[in-house]
């Protein structure tokens, strides 16, 4: 009988799938890897999934380092998954977007950059 329950057990456990939430970049405004003519006034991410604001961030920096985001991260859509981030007038260059979620959902923390250009005029 011992060996019917720990087979029943076991095969619970095997048939279970654990649903683990990850928030991933899905799109973006400027897309990755793309060069624009025009410099963007805001970058916009989508995301997998609903993220926790307040534990999530996007930073945007030029070809030196220095940050030319306006700051703090804002709602695009009320379901919680397209953040923005304001920008400092740019000049032509390349530029590096940096960002990091936290799953709303159980709280799994993701992360990963991309890079756009600016065209001179």
């Amino acid at each position: 009988m011992t060996k019917k329950i720990l087979l029943a057990a076991a095969s619970c456990l095997l048939a279970a799938n654990p649903a683990f939430a990850h928030a991933f970049l899905r799109a973006s405004e400027p897309a990755s890897e793309v060069a624009v003519k025009a410099a963007p006034k805001e970058v916009v991410i989508d995301f997998t999934e609903e993220i926790a604001p307040r534990f999530s961030g996007i930073t945007v920096e030029d070809g030196k380092g220095a940050r030319v985001d306006a700051g703090e991260i804002h709602a695009e859509n009320k379901d919680g998954t397209r953040f923005g981030i304001a920008l400092k007038p740019l000049v032509p260059g390349v530029y590096t977007v940096h960002w990091h979620a936290v799953s709303a959902d159980d709280g799994h923390k993701t992360a990963g950059s991309f890079r756009f250009t600016v065209l001179a005029p």
